[in-house]
């Protein structure tokens, strides 16, 4: 919930000095009609509404002013002006009669007296506790809106609505940086002496195996020979001979 307008570049006219109020209600729909002015803001009704704040006279009670806020002079100015009592739909009157009927007194609100707003022109609107209009005498509770501006209308006039603030959203939690794995050291040059020792085991194991390898030629070896000796006697018993 926001301010439209910086209320702290406001100068108050006929008012209650409501620089240090703060905003406990927001402001959710804006009519502004040739019959008046609808507003409706978060505590307007049902509980937890502003109190009715009682008058001398009738209509015996307040629940809430109507404030506009103008420039002028390229400096802004705001009033409380029009007042509500509760269950009142509009008030205010004609959309282009506002200067002629909330702040028509030089001596309560120049300069904003005689500034009729031009359609498009940017206008503020914003709503107080009990009544406004004239001081202090009428303050319920210290408690306003925020502040809505929007382009003013023609006569025929013109409707705005706003949407009610949910919670303030919650940033999503950072995602975990990935684990970082630490990348082993690439291997420090092993010693000489260690690395001779373990050529030499290599060799040593080079030679069993050849030795094992000259062992099985041997063994091929005898056995061809025996296989050689064995045809030879086969041969000489096919031809006759006899054995040698």
């Amino acid at each position: 919930m926001t301010d439209d307008i910086d209320l702290s570049r406001v100068t108050i006219l006929n008012s209650p000095d409501i620089h240090g109020w703060p905003a406990t209600t927001q402001v959710t729909k804006l009519d502004l009609t040739p019959d008046g002015v609808h507003i409706e803001f978060t505590k307007k009704d049902g509980a937890g509404s502003w109190p009715d704040v009682p008058t001398p006279t009738p209509p015996d009670s307040y629940e809430y002013t109507l404030w506009i806020v103008l420039q002028i002079a390229s400096s802004w100015w705001a009033a409380g002006c029009i007042e509500f009592f509760r269950g009142l739909d509009k008030n205010g009157g004609p959309v282009d009669q506002y200067a002629k009927n909330w702040y028509y007194d030089p001596l309560r609100w120049t300069p904003m007296t005689g500034h009729q707003p031009a359609v498009g022109e940017r206008v503020g609107f914003l709503v107080t506790s009990g009544d406004a209009r004239h001081g202090n005498q009428g303050v319920g509770l210290q408690e306003r809106s925020n502040i809505v501006a929007v382009q003013f209308p023609p006569a025929s006039g013109g409707s705005w609505t706003w949407p009610v603030d949910g919670p303030v959203p919650q940033p999503s939690p950072a995602p975990e940086p990935p684990p970082i794995i630490p990348v082993p050291p690439a291997p420090a040059p092993g010693d000489p002496a260690a690395e001779l020792a373990a050529l030499q085991v290599r060799v040593g194991a080079l030679e069993t195996e050849a030795a094992a390898f000259k062992v099985v030629i041997r063994d091929t070896a005898d056995t061809l020979d025996e296989l050689a000796n064995l045809l030879t006697g086969l041969a000489r018993v096919a031809s006759g001979a006899g054995p040698a």
